[in-house]
């Protein structure tokens, strides 16, 4: 029951973006309502079993509105006591303009170097400009680098106070990017991504909700994708989905989103991730989860909901997209569950998609299936393992966090011998399971970060291997590791980088580690690239879910091949205050 009135609660949120913006759409009062009820009756009938599977990103999202809500409920908007209070009531007068102007002034960084030897991002100094008891967490990233240009997303709740907190009924982002145009060596924080129309009376439904991905394929032009917790279409007509911008210039300024999928509130959109196509520029695909509650007449899952992974694709970079081709759908009776997708695409324009799979019994499994026609058709799912524990106590880690065993694809696209060699990458506690008495498992399982390769295009994978085993001075019962990123570079050397708790016996502190093979995964060199070591004092923000540091940390490369080497970007804590950082090497 408590699972399902969660989904139940999305839905609320979702429902009640929907009524916030309403005053942009020609729909009544009464319709709106209408659709309210219905939502939450549907939401309803979603199994316990998949309602759990929901991401960070939207976690954030109904810890969010639940907030919001409860304010909006004591006072009308725009009153004195109306949504925000204190420090933030005062923006009120400025434009978004305005707003990204001040960001931009404050977002030359003093220096470039970063807390453990590490290299910034995000700018800290943007925190607690608004308030000071919220909105200063930037987390969740995803980097892309082409040529001399590199780009890092992240979700930041200090952006939606400088875009919600300035026009209530305007759009809203709780994105960010950095961008880099001397290799990586500093950044520009841009203070928000574009939402949509800005001012302080421009009403908008648009609202980006986070779980950013960022690819590029020109030092110049780069594509960003994240939730669309809701949007407009041109008929007037309400949507969620997943929203894309687009940059001309290195990311310096985005366009405003174009929906790569949009469906009717009867579907939750989740967890998106992008892949550019190497061998055509314009070449684009989106995947991610659709929480589908609208119980169709016909088709695999007729009368009951679904759970599936989806991809939609673009042949004009981005501007239009194609209708979703199912890569996966579980029906609510199954009680099976898929989520956690990530797309690739190959030296020939192959596509792959990983994801997780939730079967009923005990231990969960990544898959992996792949298209030859441009994501036309995809061939039978392939399991890569049915033997991935869920980290840590049922996908909770030591201090209170959610964490996932979510896949991540890399593959060798250069000329070498190696080239067409397929990586996938996830955290995974099969290897130390110990006993914990107030676990409602029983146990801990500390996860390890497993590596699997195909050299035969995702038909056959090798046996999964740990990239970083426990080092032999270690003397506690266990460290994590997790949210791993892995990519290949120019000289076909496979990069991968994780959290890891081994600085302390105790597993506390989170500390940054990576690992690099330079015989195509037969043995892998290890190096801790951040010595600032910090503990998870997450709950902090107010605008940010208790349980909530983030679902990935990306890893990549120079997707151009002209540049050797890896770049990742990564969350630090300071007494409860994560902002971005990153290490090339």
């Amino acid at each position: 029951m408590k699972n399902k009135l969660l989904f139940r609660s999305i839905i609320a949120v979702v429902a009640g973006i929907f009524l916030a913006a309403g005053s942009a759409s020609g729909q009544t009062q009464l319709d709106k309502k209408a659709l309210l009820n219905k939502l939450l009756v549907n939401s309803g009938k979603i199994p316990a079993r998949q309602s759990k599977l929901l991401s960070s990103g939207m976690q954030n999202l109904m810890h969010l509105t639940s907030a919001m809500n409860a304010k909006h409920t004591k006072a009308g908007v725009g009153d004195d006591g109306g949504l925000f209070n204190g420090p933030t009531k005062s923006l009120a007068a400025q434009s978004k303009g305005q707003i990204l102007s001040n960001a931009l002034r404050a977002a030359a960084m003093a220096n470039a170097e970063g807390q453990g030897g590490t290299i910034k991002v995000s700018n800290p100094a943007l925190d607690f400009v608004n308030s000071v008891t919220t909105g200063f967490t930037q987390s969740e990233t995803s980097s892309a680098w082409c040529g001399n240009t590199i780009v890092a997303g992240y979700n930041d709740s200090g952006a939606f106070l400088r875009t919600a907190g300035v026009n209530f009924l305007g759009a809203w982002s709780f994105s960010s990017a950095s961008y880099s145009h001397d290799g990586g060596r500093t950044f520009v924080d841009i203070g928000f991504l574009n939402p949509g129309p800005t001012g302080p009376t421009a009403n908008s439904p648009n609202f980006i909700a986070g779980d950013p991905v960022v690819a590029c394929t020109s030092p110049s032009q780069f594509y960003y994708t994240s939730i669309f917790a809701s949007g407009q279409d041109s008929g007037g007509n309400f949507f969620n989905g997943v929203a894309i911008n687009a940059s001309a210039d290195g990311g310096q300024t985005w366009s405003a989103p174009v929906a790569a999928v949009a469906k009717d509130f009867s579907h939750g959109i989740d967890k998106p991730w992008l892949a550019a196509d190497p061998t055509n520029p314009l070449r684009l695909y989106v995947t991610y989860t659709d929480f589908d509650f609208s119980f169709p007449a016909t088709g695999t899952c007729a009368n009951d909901s679904r759970l599936a992974i989806e991809l939609v694709a673009s042949g004009d970079g981005g501007n239009t997209w194609g209708a979703p081709v199912v890569i996966d759908e579980e029906c609510g009776a199954s009680l099976n569950g898929v989520q956690g997708s990530n797309v690739l695409v190959g030296p020939e324009g192959k596509i792959y998609v990983g994801f997780e799979f939730y079967p009923t019994t005990p231990d969960n499994e990544i898959h992996i299936r792949t298209s030859t026609d441009h994501g036309g058709t995809f061939g039978a799912p392939v399991v890569i393992t049915n033997a991935v524990v869920p980290n840590g106590a049922g996908g909770l880690l030591q201090g209170g966090f959610r964490n996932n065993e979510f896949p991540q694809l890399a593959i060798d696209r250069t000329n070498k011998s190696s080239r067409g060699t397929l990586y996938v990458a996830w955290s995974d506690g099969r290897n130390n399971q110990v006993v914990d008495i107030s676990s409602f498992t029983g146990t801990y399982a500390y996860p390890d970060i497993l590596v699997a390769k195909s050299t035969d295009s995702g038909q056959t994978f090798t046996s999964p291997t740990t990239v970083s085993p426990t080092p032999a001075d270690f003397d506690g019962a266990g460290r994590d590791q997790f949210f791993p990123g892995i990519a290949v570079d120019s000289d076909g050397h496979v990069g991968v980088c994780y959290y890891d708790r081994r600085e302390e016996s105790d597993n506390s502190v989170i500390d940054r580690y990576c690992t690099v093979s330079r015989n195509h995964g037969a043995s892998w060199d290890e190096q801790r690239v951040s010595s600032s070591e910090w503990l998870p004092l997450h709950n902090a923000d107010g605008l940010i879910n208790t349980v909530y540091i983030g679902d990935y940390d990306a890893l990549t490369s120079d997707f151009l091949l002209g540049r050797e080497g890896f770049f990742g970007a990564f969350e630090i804590q300071t007494n409860g205050n994560p902002d971005v950082f990153a290490k090339k090497f």
